[in-house]
């Protein structure tokens, strides 16, 4: 076990020492330390129910969706590629080293730590909007840390379990997919069903979730009561879950280090899916080609030079998309800021729906399009042969995104429109405004990226860009705030902030322009 935990030192000092060896990640490290300090005060210093303080309910059915969403969607994935601590340089090294499975079980498990902080540092940065929203307990930010670390610790135990169980016969298989479905399809129907009666989208989510069969269910019901005493204190269901979640994880812990283990080689699959994720990531590539695709689509549009470039990024749009640009993204996108609209109180808003479901979608474009596919084209040589300017290149290569997200925008925002009686001028206004922010995203990730190249650490990088891309628009935030509370107006509200992104997006594309002027800019 010695040299197991000499790897884990020996891996923090190489960090440590390569970070002060390159000064741009040095800075980057800086700056995203300062921001995890200034949420750490932000979480435990603001007082709670700053702007409102809506139910108790309300917070535990919100908490317990998002640990019954994100359970469903990791065990999944681990029925299909199992769950892995491990990275493929432990299969090379570890693996093949004179160590019983269940000391190297263990290194995984404190391996597994790091990705906690992650999960936690992500908590923290959504603390403060459920302080503004709730009345959470003294104690109630270590409790929500403490449900994401339960979560860290626990969904990787019983993935492995559940894939060593299900690899045996594709039944098996089967047959725990069909579980998994059934009872998301059971929930679901239950909140329709209460959401018909009461016509109220936030009352409805607490109602399906305030039962004591989902207080006392394990694992996600566990989990879900720890991070609900923020709120309640400390109740039944939060010591049964308290409990529970212990004993599962150290229970689960203990038989599998006392087993008689060969789970080499149900590991491997889920190890490689990761090093091609990670990998992915630290090239600055996007994840789409992860997922699965279609075959023998054929695109109609063709184009020479940098148009080629356009016809190329629609066709691999085509064929991750469900219908034209439809895919989990837009998915993504039209539900949680449609959600979030819905569990706002409406008394609340002052006829300011749209702008409220603008500020979400644009939230949420800024995580999945940090990076867009620009940066797979920037990778290949051919595109700096093309015969063609600069920015010619440059808009023909980011086209299909902005295309994108103009579908995406209409389907968001007619049926934001529809449901919440808003005029035409306000849905016309709020699509123009999401695809300016999404031209402003795309292009502060292309001048990040013509200043700085390519650094330590492709992460880090994102990280500053989207610390970048947020300070940009702040001045547009506060100048459409100032406009709304001038003329109490939703429409030039949204007018002042799409007008600023539409700037900025400009500024950003003639500054970063000459990404493809040279080589070294962009590798």
């Amino acid at each position: 076990m010695r040299a197991l935990l000499f790897l884990i030192r020996k891996n923090l000092k190489n960090i440590i020492k390569l970070a002060f060896k390159r000064p741009m990640a040095l800075i980057g490290y800086i700056i995203a330390l300062i921001f995890l300090v200034l949420m750490i005060v932000a979480a435990f210093a603001m007082p709670s129910g700053l702007v409102r303080t809506s139910s108790p309910e309300l917070f535990r059915g919100i908490v317990m969706l998002v640990f019954a969403f994100f359970y469903y969607t990791s065990l999944k994935l681990g029925i299909e590629k199992g769950s892995s601590y491990f990275r493929m340089a432990d299969v090379n090294l570890v693996f093949t080293s004179p160590l019983r499975p269940n000391q190297v079980l263990l290194y995984g498990f404190i391996r597994q730590l790091w990705g906690t902080m992650l999960f936690v540092f992500l908590a923290l940065c959504q603390i403060p909007n459920l302080k503004n929203n709730f009345a959470l307990q003294p104690y109630g930010v270590p409790m929500l840390l403490i449900s994401v670390v339960a979560y860290t610790l626990s969904y990787p135990l019983i993935s492995m379990v559940i894939y060593s169980w299900t690899s045996v016969k594709k039944e098996r298989k089967m047959l725990m997919k069909r579980i998994f479905d059934a009872a998301a399809i059971a929930v679901a129907l239950v909140f329709l069903l209460d959401l018909v009666r009461t016509r109220d989208f936030g009352q409805s989510l607490g109602n399906t979730f305030d039962s004591p069969v989902v207080h006392y269910f394990p694992v996600i019901g566990w989990t879900g009561s720890i991070a609900s005493s923020a709120v309640y204190g400390f109740n039944a269901p939060f010591y049964v879950g308290a409990a529970g979640m212990l004993v599962l994880i150290i229970g689960l812990s203990l038989l599998i280090y006392r087993m008689k283990l060969d789970y080499y080689e149900d590991v491997m699959a889920a190890t490689e899916y990761a090093e091609q994720i990670i990998k992915a990531k630290r090239e600055g590539k996007n994840i789409a080609q992860f997922l699965k695709t279609r075959k023998n689509v054929h695109g109609s549009l063709s184009g020479e030079g940098a148009k080629a470039l356009f016809a190329k990024n629609m066709l691999e749009i085509r064929k991750t998309s469900i219908f034209l640009f439809f895919d989990r993204m837009s998915v993504s996108v039209i539900l949680s800021s449609i959600m979030f609209r819905l569990i706002m109180p409406s008394q609340e808003l002052g006829g300011f729906s749209l702008l409220l479901i603008l500020a979400m979608s644009s939230y949420m474009l800024l995580l999945f399009q940090v990076q867009g596919r620009w940066v797979a084209e920037a990778e290949k040589h051919f595109i700096y042969l093309v015969p063609a300017s600069s920015y010619e290149k440059l808009f023909f290569a980011t086209l299909s995104d902005h295309l994108k997200n103009l579908f995406d925008g209409i389907a968001l925002f007619m049926l934001s429109g529809i449901f919440f009686n808003a005029g035409a001028p306000t849905i016309l206004l709020c699509i123009l405004t999401y695809v300016a922010f999404g031209a402003v995203y795309m292009y502060a990730d292309v001048l990040s990226r013509r200043l700085f190249g390519s650094v330590h650490s492709k992460s880090l990088m994102i990280f500053v860009k989207i610390i970048f891309s947020v300070v940009l628009i702040v001045p547009g935030i506060i100048a459409a705030a100032f406009v709304g509370a001038i003329t109490k107006s939703e429409f030039f509200t949204i007018g002042a902030l799409g007008a600023w992104a539409f700037v900025l997006a400009i500024t950003l594309f003639i500054f970063s322009g000459g990404i493809f002027n040279n080589l070294e800019t962009a590798s």
